[in-house]
């Protein structure tokens, strides 16, 4: 008997002529005379009648009980009339399964599996159902629950033939509670395939041409490499000794607790240059730096600060930094008749001019350099510096800024006999005078309470209370503070050092942020006394970023601006300034 009966089965077979049809039709219109039933019931019981004995099996002459329960009306009278007419198969004490019968076991409807039950889907499927997306899939063209464009059978198809030496052609298999699949469709499939490509992977890598012969010397200094040339840098095979160091750098990022993305990239970067170069002579930084550029899934700054502490990292005095590159750009990029005014300018700054003078910071000659580009841009009429008057001078100095980098170019220019006047000489500019203003101690307490961390309340102390400068504050170094008097050194290029005393307040935060500084980095050597995750591992001087002890500020609501000084700069662009 068909799984779901309707009336329409019935009218279809209203034609159809059994042998114990007037017998039945007779107990009908007994039961109707009983009952007080009309025609339409008699016409409604001939009908289901008709259809259990449709239902039967071929060579059986009675119904059974259960097979009355697929009647889509009138099952307990049906019961009653095959009893009467001796055509009903009874099972004994199971009167409630006439009503409510087991139906029989069928296959999953999705992954066609046999788990012995009446469910249209396993187990398996119905949790696949609520974590996949449904589609057509891309092997079998169904329309099912989908995981990376194919359905669950066609996924534990693939798992067969992965983990299989040889093709397995498609075949049930069990589903339900002895499913074999249920817990691993997707996992094994993924483990399968990962094994499979690290085999492929290790058959593929391959030895570094200058680790082919270790005994090799070198017969002239190495070219600077372009990195990013190479094929497959992460197939490179590396040595006993290469990773045993790499190891080393794997306990030392899980000792201080560096994220897992960090720690990944850095030995990702170690490995690389470890393979191509080896371990028998010190690596440049500027190759530590080439190979931690390639793509972001590569870093160089603590690679180059833990290679130095193993003394296998030679300082390179070429190696660009970001304000120097950005000034060489930005010199590039003006007007060609001007270039070479600006190289020489650039020499004066940095002390290499006719004259012997200081040298200036890169950070500071870039701060001029972004003002004085950008006036060029406007000057590009002109065909040389010669040409630029006073009353273009005054133009252009839009703000203080603007006229001290004109200012300074022109000045240097003269110097250096390229120019034949000064056209900023006579031009004055007023700049406003920005007096200090006091924190009251109740807004600084709540500055504090606001700002998380005890580097960060260190800091914002000396910003605010101290007066001392961010970028002060991230050039200050363990040498310069003595606790045992509470003093603390400030430099200042080309000035007198200036000495401040710290209450007790400080030097608690002072004491608080030492301790703090040795639980989470014990070996690091950086000689700063505020150091950060990324500049902890150097000791090469290098400092945390001054715009970080700015943001201690900004993140409570005030800027060093507003205790009466000047924050520094954070913009990358250069300003478009109008002619005229």
């Amino acid at each position: 008997m068909p799984r779901t009966l309707t009336t329409d089965h019935a009218h279809r077979i209203a034609d159809r002529s059994f042998p114990e049809l007037p017998t039945v039709a007779a107990a009908v219109d007994q039961m109707a005379a009983e009952r007080n039933l009309g025609d339409a019931w008699k016409r409604l019981a001939l009908h289901m009648a008709r259809l259990a004995l449709a239902g039967r099996d071929a060579d059986q002459r009675l119904v059974r009980e259960q097979d009355i329960a697929q009647l889509p009306e009138l099952r307990g009278p049906m019961v009653e009339l095959l009893r009467r007419t001796g055509l009903l198969r009874r099972r004994p004490n199971r009167w409630h399964l006439a009503l409510h019968p087991q139906p029989s076991a069928v296959s999953c409807e999705h992954c066609l599996s046999w788990s012995g039950t009446a469910s249209t889907l396993c187990s398996a499927c119905k949790n696949w159902r609520r974590f996949n997306g449904t589609g057509e899939c891309r092997r079998c063209r169904r329309v099912l629950p989908l995981s990376l464009g194919r359905c669950r059978r066609c996924r534990v198809v693939e798992l067969e033939q992965t983990l299989a030496d040889g093709p397995v052609p498609d075949q049930l298999w069990f589903g339900g509670e002895i499913d074999i699949y249920a817990n691993k469709t997707g996992r094994d499939l993924n483990n399968a395939r990962r094994r499979q490509a690290r085999q492929a992977r290790a058959a593929r890598r391959f030895w570094s041409e200058h680790l082919i012969d270790p005994a090799q010397l070198e017969f002239f200094p190495a070219p600077e490499r372009n990195w990013k040339a190479i094929r497959d840098p992460g197939l490179l095979k590396i040595s006993r000794e290469a990773q045993e160091i790499v190891d080393e750098l794997d306990q030392l990022a899980r000792a201080q607790l560096w994220t897992d993305a960090t720690r990944k990239k850095s030995l990702r970067t170690l490995r690389v240059l470890l393979g191509w170069l080896g371990t028998r002579t010190p690596i440049l930084e500027r190759d530590v730096y080439g190979v931690g550029g390639m793509t972001p899934y590569y870093n160089a700054v603590r690679v180059a600060g833990f290679l130095q502490t193993k003394g296998l990292l030679v300082a390179d005095s070429e190696t660009l930094g970001t304000d120097e590159a950005s000034v060489r750009r930005w010199t590039a990029q003006a007007p060609p008749q001007f270039q070479a005014d600006l190289r020489a300018w650039v020499a004066v700054l940095r002390g290499n001019g006719k004259r012997p003078s200081p040298a200036m910071p890169w950070n500071t000659i870039r701060g001029y350099m972004l003002h004085v580009a950008a006036v060029l841009d406007t000057w590009d009429h002109l065909t040389s510096l010669n040409e630029v008057t006073e009353e273009e001078v005054k133009t252009a100095a839009v703000n203080y800024s603007y006229f001290t980098g004109l200012r300074l170019l022109f000045r240097a220019l003269r110097r250096e006999r390229r120019i034949f006047r000064d056209p900023a000489r006579n031009v004055h500019l007023k700049a406003p005078v920005r007096v200090p203003r006091a924190i009251p101690s109740d807004r600084l307490r709540g500055l504090l309470e606001q700002v998380p961390g005890t580097k960060d309340k260190l800091a914002l102390v000396l910003i605010a209370v101290y007066a001392i400068r961010p970028k002060q504050v991230a050039e200050i170094r363990l040498d310069d503070l003595d606790r045992s008097t509470g003093r603390l050194r400030i430099r200042r290029p080309n000035r007198l050092d200036h000495e401040i005393c710290l209450d007790e307040f400080a030097l608690q935060l002072v004491k608080d942020w030492l301790v703090e500084r040795h639980r989470r980095w014990p070996l690091s050597s950086n000689p700063h006394l505020i150091v950060s995750p990324i500049t902890e591992c150097t000791s090469t001087g290098r400092r945390s970023a001054s715009p970080t002890f700015t943001r201690c500020a900004t993140g409570s609501g005030s800027t060093p601006r507003s205790f009466g000084r000047t924050g520094s700069s954070t913009r990358h662009e250069r300003p478009r300034i109008r002619s005229g």
